[in-house]
């Protein structure tokens, strides 16, 4: 009688394991992705909050230099830094536009992202893929 439990208690030991290792794995999967998740909200505020100052700033400053408007995204100077110098989360200015649409009587300067990659490292999804347009305008002239 004593063999039979004392067998019995090994292979529930031995299932416990199993279903604590396909548990953990899941849990592990879920975490992952819940912190990509994170990762692309952060990226993606930070770079709508970093496009909003540049419109302030070119707002309130010479609105006819949009290079410095788009330096001020990607390296929160007006000018060019030296080369080699990455830009904010990466950006080039491939993916940095900054235009005046409108020169006149509704003149606004709209600065639009776009393009831009973040990598994610949950199972099954992991790579580079592109975020979403970010769009950006401000009114100039206001009275």
């Amino acid at each position: 009688m004593t063999t039979v439990s004392s067998r019995r208690r090994k292979r529930n030991k031995g299932a416990a394991m199993l279903e604590t290792a396909l548990i953990f794995l899941v849990f592990t999967a879920m975490l992952i992705g819940a912190f990509d998740f994170a990762q692309f909200l952060f990226i993606h505020q930070a770079l709508v909050e970093r496009a909003r100052y540049a419109a302030r700033w070119g707002a309130l400053s010479d609105t006819n230099n949009l290079t410095a408007v788009a330096n001020m995204i990607m390296y929160k100077q007006a000018t060019t830094p030296p080369d080699g110098t990455p830009g904010y989360f990466g950006l080039t200015t491939d993916v940095v536009h900054v235009t005046r649409p409108n020169v006149g009587e509704n003149d606004c300067l709209v600065v639009l992202i776009s393009n831009y990659s973040y990598t994610m490292f949950s199972p099954y999804v992991a790579g580079s893929y592109n975020g979403p347009n970010i769009e950006v305008s401000v009114p100039l002239g206001l009275n």
